[in-house]
């Protein structure tokens, strides 16, 4: 999957912005603040609806500008065919559409054009919560088992229901009503997202082996809930303390991969730069598995690669981009191609204006 070219209007300080990436890796250097980031932004925007670095889409339109428009055409490799991606977001309303139809729900978007993002904040995925670490396993699902989106829905939608009865101080009976919607899909979950995560595992440790220095943590899954018993019991049972914190308390969202070095935790016995080097593995891993899947790799948005790493580090993230045959979107301070063979386009970027460098 590839993008064969891209227009970006009124995102952030990018007025208006029409680029033909090539295939393989595509550099965007300039100052900070420039507007590098911006066009990584906007991509992410085209392909899940939402940016990577603000929750709020008003923060990302332009000033005083009404809107924020993206589209692309996207090439898929293995079957020869080309789509028409775009989207529309102001503050108050979204359209999405494919080959000039309305898409129904974002999640088309995301299978239109998968992106895999690694920005500045990638070293929550170690260093952060656990939202972070259930969306990154999330993420894999969603793209290589069919009825995984459809079942998150479904748990969603009666976990919502199920938190609405506690606020209102519902009867026991009414709470519990809910059980059974809740604990079938639950279950679902928790069992996909296990095994998720040991193929996840299988394709980590073939990276970290191809690493000199060591890295090799232990990832494990915590479901949100006693491991001995069923959700469904523990939903009964727990019934006394969800009324007290007028939430449920116990679920896959409530879930977490513990990541482990030895009998610590990575994020406590790592320097940054392995914390970051670890992160970045992480979602070279998951490029690797869409891959596997799908037969043609995903779109990687790289939002300024680490200082912290070393030198070997950064050759071998370099490595692996050319390698695999990914799309790759890379933004630096600096004109990083002196470190690489074989880029495929420079871009300079310069207060919102993107250039073509000319070798």
């Amino acid at each position: 999957m590839r993008l064969t070219s891209l227009d970006v209007s009124s995102v952030r300080n990018l007025s208006k912005i029409s680029l033909e990436p090539e295939p393989g890796l595509n550099i965007f250097y300039g100052d900070n603040g420039a507007g590098k980031t911006s066009l990584l932004e906007a991509i992410a925007i085209l392909s899940s609806g939402k940016s990577f670095r603000s929750g709020k889409i008003q923060t990302v339109i332009q000033n005083e500008l009404p809107d924020l428009t993206v589209s692309a055409s996207v090439l898929n490799e293995k079957n020869d065919t080309t789509n028409r991606v775009g989207i529309s977001r102001s503050k108050d309303k979204t359209i999405a559409r494919i080959n000039g139809d309305n898409a129904q729900r974002l999640s088309e978007l995301a299978t239109a054009l998968p992106c895999v993002v690694i920005s500045t904040k990638n070293h929550e995925l170690v260093e952060g919560g656990p939202t972070e670490r259930r969306s990154f396993l999330d993420w894999i699902l969603f793209h290589v088992e069919h009825d995984y989106l459809n079942q998150s829905r479904r748990y969603r939608s009666a976990l919502s229901q199920r938190n609405a009865a506690l606020r209102n101080g519902s009867a026991d009976k009414l709470i519990s009503s809910w059980n059974s919607e809740l604990a079938t899909a639950g279950e679902i979950i928790s069992a996909s997202r296990a095994e998720a995560l040991k193929r996840f595992t299988v394709h980590f440790n073939r990276l970290a082996e191809s690493l000199d220095e060591h890295i090799q943590p232990v990832f494990s899954y915590r479901r949100g809930w006693n491991e001995e018993t069923s959700l469904a019991v523990t939903l009964e049972k727990n019934i006394g303390n969800c009324r007290r914190i007028a939430s449920t308390s116990c679920g896959p969202h409530r879930a977490d991969v513990k990541i482990k070095v030895g009998s610590n935790e990575a994020r406590y016995v790592n320097s940054r730069g392995q914390q970051k080097l670890l992160a970045i593995l992480m979602r070279l891993a998951q490029v690797n598995i869409y891959t596997e899947f799908h037969q043609h790799p995903p779109v990687v948005l790289f939002d300024d690669l680490p200082s912290e790493l070393d030198k070997d580090a950064r050759q071998f993230v370099f490595n692996y981009l050319q390698e695999t045959g990914v799309q790759v979107f890379l933004t630096s301070v600096s004109d990083v191609s002196k470190e690489i063979h074989n880029v495929s386009k420079r871009f300079h970027v310069k207060r919102g204006l993107i250039k073509k460098v000319l070798y």
